[in-house]
């Protein structure tokens, strides 16, 4: 039941990232903007602003759509899974942290911003190696 958002979310969400689906901006009141540099938008608190809501959404539902299967009980819940579990989750951040370590090597200014989209990557790296690691057994 949880694939049905991540999965969907997780391939719409790099298309869209990825620029082949162009999805609509709109004008909605956030919480605070902080502007782009150069930018002629007004920063603050409780300011409306364009922003992009399906990536949005869509990350969202990765995310929401991620713990659900990563917290969900498998039907034999038993000590090999609990040690498939923390491999994973140490798999994901050793990789993860590989990744961010390199980009603050490579990557600078806004560019940069873009790329710690990339945070939600642990998330995404646990649900595929946990499941890979199951479906091997």
């Amino acid at each position: 039941m949880a694939g049905l958002f991540f999965i969907p979310s997780l391939i719409l969400g790099l298309l869209s990232i990825s620029n082949l689906i162009d999805f609509p901006e709109i004008s909605l009141p956030v919480f605070y903007n902080s502007g782009f540099p150069l930018s002629s938008e007004e920063s603050g608190l409780f300011k409306n602003t364009e922003i992009d809501l399906f990536p949005n959404l869509f990350g969202i539902l990765i995310i929401i759509g991620g713990i659900l299967i990563g917290c969900s009980k498998e039907k034999i819940e038993d000590e090999y899974i609990s040690s498939l579990r923390l491999k994973s989750v140490f798999w994901s951040l050793i990789v993860t942290y590989s990744i961010v370590l390199i980009l603050f090597l490579t990557i600078f200014g806004t560019l940069f911003f873009t790329a710690m989209i990339l945070m939600m990557l642990p998330l995404i790296l646990y649900v595929f190696r946990f499941n890979y690691l199951l479906l091997k057994k």
